[in-house]
C-alpha cells in the first residue's frame, strides 16, 4: 500500500475541565483539614472545648520543657506539668532513704474525689535552693492541694552550698509525655547525693536495693492515680 492510499489517523481531542470548587474542597478537607482536626482532638485543642488541658491527650501526664527562666536562679530543681485523666485520687509520695534504709515516707499533695471523676490540672514541682524547701502544687479542676516540706531535715544542701558532694538527679518523664497506668508509681524527681552516685536511665535500677545502699542520700518524689 503506497503512502496515497493510507488513511490519516483521527485527531484525539482532550476537553479538560475546570475543577468544580467543590471537588477543591474536599480535597482540601481530606489532605489538610481530616488530619489537622484529628490532631486536635487527640490533643483536646480548639474547636473541641471542654474542661480538659489542651495539649494533653486523654489519660496522659506531659512535662513541659522548662525554659531559661528566673526560675532556674531560684531552684535546684523544678518539674511542671499537666494531666487529663478520670481517676479517684492523684497523690503524691515523698520517700527519703539513707544508706538503702527508708527513713521517712508521706504524702505531699493529694486529691480525692468519690465516684471517679474528671482530673484536668497541672502537678508542679521544686526546691528552693535558698532554704532547701520542697514544694509541690497539685491543682485539678478548681480543687487543690499544696505542701512545703523542709529537706534540710534530711540533710539535703543546696547545690551551690555543697559543691564537693557527688550529686544526681533525673526529672524528665521519658518523650515528655506518658500514658497514665492506675496504681502505678510514676517518677517525677529522683536525687541521689553523696557516696557511689550512679544514675540509670530506668528507674527501677535507681531504686534497687543494691544502688540505694550505695549512695548516702536519696529523695524520691512519685505520683500514683488510682
Amino acid at each position: 500500500m503506497t503512502a496515497k492510499n493510507q488513511k490519516a489517523p483521527d485527531t484525539v481531542k482532550t476537553l479538560i475541565r475546570p475543577r468544580n470548587p467543590l471537588q477543591i474542597f474536599f480535597a482540601f478537607l481530606l489532605v489538610i483539614g481530616l488530619p489537622t482536626m484529628l490532631y486536635c482532638y487527640y490533643y483536646n485543642y480548639s474547636p473541641f472545648p471542654s474542661k480538659k488541658v489542651a495539649g494533653v491527650p486523654n489519660n496522659h501526664l506531659v512535662q513541659l520543657k522548662n525554659p531559661m527562666d528566673l526560675s532556674s536562679l531560684l531552684l535546684d530543681f523544678g518539674s511542671q506539668l499537666k494531666f487529663n485523666t478520670v481517676a479517684e485520687s492523684m497523690t503524691v509520695y515523698f520517700d527519703y532513704y539513707q544508706k538503702g534504709e527508708i527513713k521517712e515516707h508521706k504524702i505531699v499533695a493529694s486529691l480525692t474525689t468519690e465516684p471517679r471523676n474528671d482530673y484536668n490540672g497541672y502537678l508542679n514541682i521544686g526546691i528552693t535552693k535558698s532554704d532547701s524547701l520542697l514544694f509541690v502544687d497539685l491543682f485539678s479542676n478548681g480543687s487543690s492541694s499544696n505542701t512545703m516540706t523542709d529537706l534540710s531535715k534530711f540533710h539535703y544542701t543546696s547545690l551551690g552550698e555543697d559543691s564537693l558532694s557527688p550529686t544526681g538527679a533525673s526529672t524528665s518523664i521519658p518523650n515528655n509525655e506518658l500514658n497514665i497506668e492506675k496504681k502505678q508509681e510514676i517518677p517525677l524527681l529522683y536525687i541521689a547525693k553523696g557516696g557511689d552516685v550512679k544514675l540509670y536511665a530506668e528507674m527501677k535500677n535507681n531504686l534497687s536495693e543494691e544502688n540505694l545502699k550505695s549512695v548516702e542520700n536519696v529523695y524520691y518524689i512519685y505520683l500514683i492515680v488510682e
